[in-house]
């Protein structure tokens, strides 16, 4: 402009706003993240209380039905509703195993909770009729999960057989 008037450096302004531009988008991710870190916070909030509300409604289910199962752990005389019910059982409880698996393997599970789960499979698989249950119905599960139980049972087969 010409005649005194003042001159309008749009270079600089052009700099001065691409710089609150780029520290808006900076402020922007550091919100998103915030949020990101606790929507995470809540989801594993929510898979815990979802676990633990299955176990608690097995536990519940095996108190019930305790008897029967004292009846399944001696082995003696089982009778087709026996068997059925140790079969539905199995699949019970190996189904809430591969739900917990894989809130793990999301990384929505401590790894302490984790833990205790996984030291209980090493047990677990040992149960009367699991390996019938598993040559069975081992396939129906996920193939991540049906490494780590095949796992557990090497374990158990390495325990249970002397080395020599």
């Amino acid at each position: 402009m010409k005649g005194g008037g003042d001159i309008v450096n749009w270079d600089a302004v052009g700099a001065v706003a691409e710089a609150i531009g780029g520290i808006g988008v900076i402020l922007t991710l550091a919100y998103l993240s915030i949020q990101i870190r606790g929507s995470n916070r809540v989801a594993s909030g929510q898979a815990r209380q979802s676990m633990s509300e299955f176990a608690m409604g097995i536990s519940k289910f095996r108190a019930e039905h305790a008897d029967r199962y004292a009846k399944l752990a001696s082995g003696v005389d089982l009778s087709p509703g026996d068997k059925e019910f140790q079969y539905w059982s199995h699949m019970q409880m190996l189904s809430f195993g591969e739900a917990y698996f894989h809130q793990f393997e999301l990384r929505l599970m401590a790894d302490s909770h984790w833990q205790g789960f996984s030291n209980w499979m090493e047990k677990y698989v040992e149960s009367p009729g699991f390996e019938e249950f598993w040559a069975r119905e081992g396939a129906s599960f996920s193939a991540e999960y049906c490494e780590w139980v095949n796992e557990k049972r090497e374990n158990r087969q390495s325990r249970v057989t002397p080395q020599t």
